[in-house]
C-alpha cells in the first residue's frame, strides 16, 4: 500500500472514531423554552414569570422546580441579580415535599447559593447533613460580575460529587452528596433575579 493510501486510511479511521465518540456523548436539552414555564411547577410562590425570553423572580419566598427528576447531570444557565443584595439559589436532588419548619423550601435536598454575599456558591443541605465544601474565595471574587450583569453558571453533579463554575472559573467543589436524585429548582428568597439559557445534559454514573 502506498504512503498516500495509508494516509487516507488513517484519516478515514480518525473520522469514524470522532463520529462514534460524538454519538456516544450525551446531548444538552433546553430546560426553558424562552416563552413559558412548561416543564416547571411553582412551589409556594406565584412570583416567577416569563418576560422577554427571561424567567423573572421579583422576590418573595418559594421555588420553581423542574417536573422531571435528575440523578447525574451538568446544568448550564445564565443569571442576573438585578439589584444589589439579591439572593437566590439552585436546588438540586430535592424532594417535592415541603419542610415543616420552612414550608416555602423543600424538605430534603441541596442548594447552591447564588447571591453577591459572602455565602455565594456555598452548598447547603436541606433536611440532610451538609456536604463538605471547598470554595475558592479568591477565584470567586475575581470571577463575579456586579449587579445587573449577566453571568454564566455551570453545575455538575455526578454521584456524591458536585462542582460549580462561574463565568468559566471553577469556584466550588463538594463531596458527600447523599441523596441519589431529585428535582432541580430556582429559589425565590430576596430581591429581583432573572434566569435564561437553561440547559441540562444528563450524565452516566462515574
Amino acid at each position: 500500500m502506498t504512503r498516500l493510501r495509508l494516509t487516507l486510511a488513517g484519516v478515514a479511521l480518525t473520522v469514524v472514531w470522532v463520529a462514534m465518540s460524538l454519538a456516544d456523548e450525551p446531548a444538552s436539552v433546553a430546560l426553558f423554552d424562552g416563552k413559558t414555564l412548561t416543564g416547571w411547577t411553582l412551589e409556594h410562590t406565584q412570583r416567577f414569570a416569563v418576560r422577554d425570553g427571561v424567567i423573572v423572580n421579583d422576590g418573595g419566598t418559594g421555588w420553581l422546580r423542574s417536573d422531571k427528576r435528575y440523578k447525574n447531570f451538568e446544568l448550564e444557565a445564565e443569571y442576573r441579580a438585578v439589584n444589589k443584595g439579591a439572593d437566590s439559589g439552585i436546588f438540586f436532588r430535592t424532594a417535592t415535599e415541603s419542610s415543616p419548619e420552612e414550608p416555602h423550601w423543600p424538605a430534603r435536598g441541596y442548594q447552591l447559593q447564588v447571591s453577591d454575599s459572602e455565602n455565594n456558591f456555598k452548598v447547603f443541605g436541606h433536611g440532610t447533613p451538609p456536604p463538605t465544601s471547598d470554595r475558592h474565595s479568591a477565584e470567586l471574587k475575581q470571577a463575579m460580575k456586579g449587579a445587573g450583569e449577566w453571568q454564566q453558571i455551570r453545575l455538575k453533579v455526578v454521584g456524591t460529587r458536585v462542582e460549580a463554575s462561574l463565568n468559566g472559573v471553577p469556584v466550588t467543589a463538594s463531596d458527600a452528596i447523599a441523596l441519589p436524585e431529585g428535582h432541580i429548582g430556582l429559589q425565590a428568597e430576596h430581591g429581583h433575579f432573572e434566569w435564561r439559557s437553561l440547559k441540562i445534559k444528563e450524565l452516566p454514573a462515574s
